[in-house]
């Protein structure tokens, strides 16, 4: 931009110019305090502006950073901040309702990439697919609050006919894919009831103030599983993942169960299967394990009686 209001303006052009430019020339440089010049004000008063930019870019860490496609040696540690943001759940492609939470995050730092952790997810996703596994080509399952997940498309490319009720934007797109963009309480009653419903990280969130709730004393987490009860069919199955400590806590983000409060959320269902994960190390979940951390997650297969 800079470059071109030059080639209008500058000289020796100056002198060919439609008389109106070089009216305006000459008014801009009498406002700049000056008039009459060689070179007239404004170039320099561009030339401030473009130096001031370019200042503050390299305050930023931003000047002559490495270009896409370049080595890694050449990753600074402004930008590998930003990518950090970026590729998180605060980043750009959360903002716009495109972020999936990974079982392996990594973090950038300046000339590396590591691994951040390795998440729940790493012992939550294959125990869904293994519980679902006997179910019949084309049955019917809720995915309930998988708006960050890729489950529900995985079920779907598999031939089941998926419906994800989540309030929050799903962009994923397949012709067995239906997105319910509602809370779980307000999901209408199906032409058929679903054969399974899963619940992978969700109902320990419901009610709570991190999704932008106000605070309540009523219990949406045991409503949460009476409303499945009504929605799936007898017999059908529940794929439940929550976490899972002691001693139990609850905060503004979410619910950590001891087996108290996971017997009391599975009331009126028939329970098949209950594992426990936890994390011995950062990079590392084992079934059975204690967890390194305040908490690990419970894994159940439940039935409808």
């Amino acid at each position: 931009m800079r470059d071109h209001i030059k080639r209008l303006l500058g000289w020796p052009l100056r002198r060919a110019l439609d008389p109106r430019v070089d009216m305006t020339v000459h008014e801009i440089d009498a406002r700049l305090g000056s008039q009459g010049l060689v070179r007239p004000t404004i170039h320099d008063r561009l030339d401030d502006l473009d130096r001031t930019g370019r200042d503050m870019l390299a305050g930023l860490g931003w000047r002559d950073g490495p270009a896409p496609g370049s080595e890694l040696a050449q990753l600074d540690a402004p930008r590998a901040a930003f990518l950090n943001w970026a590729t998180g759940p605060d980043g750009y492609a959360s903002q716009a309702g495109h972020w999936f939470n990974p079982p392996v995050p990594v973090h950038h730092a300046a000339g590396s990439v590591e691994v951040l952790l390795v998440n729940e997810r790493i012992v939550e996703q294959p125990f869904v697919f293994a519980a679902l596994a006997g179910l019949p080509d084309g049955a019917r399952i809720l995915d309930v609050g998988g708006a960050e997940s890729t489950v529900g498309l995985s079920l779907a490319t598999l031939g089941h006919r998926v419906t994800v009720v989540d309030p929050r934007a799903h962009p994923l797109r397949h012709p067995n894919l239906e997105h319910a963009a509602c809370r779980l309480d307000a999901l209408p009653d199906p032409a058929q009831p679903f054969h399974a419903a899963v619940t992978l990280s969700a109902v320990e969130h419901f009610g709570l103030e991190h999704y932008g709730l106000a605070a309540r004393d009523e219990r949406l987490d045991l409503a949460a599983l009476a409303r499945l009860r009504e929605l799936v069919a007898p017999g059908g199955l529940l794929v439940l993942t929550v976490p899972f400590g002691q001693p139990p806590s609850v905060d503004d983000f979410q619910r950590v169960y001891d087996e108290a409060g996971l017997s009391e959320l599975l009331r009126g269902w028939e329970v098949q299967r209950s594992l426990r994960a936890g994390r011995i190390d950062r990079l590392t979940w084992q079934l059975g394990a204690p967890s390194c951390e305040r908490h690990g997650v419970a894994l159940v297969c439940a039935r409808r009686p």
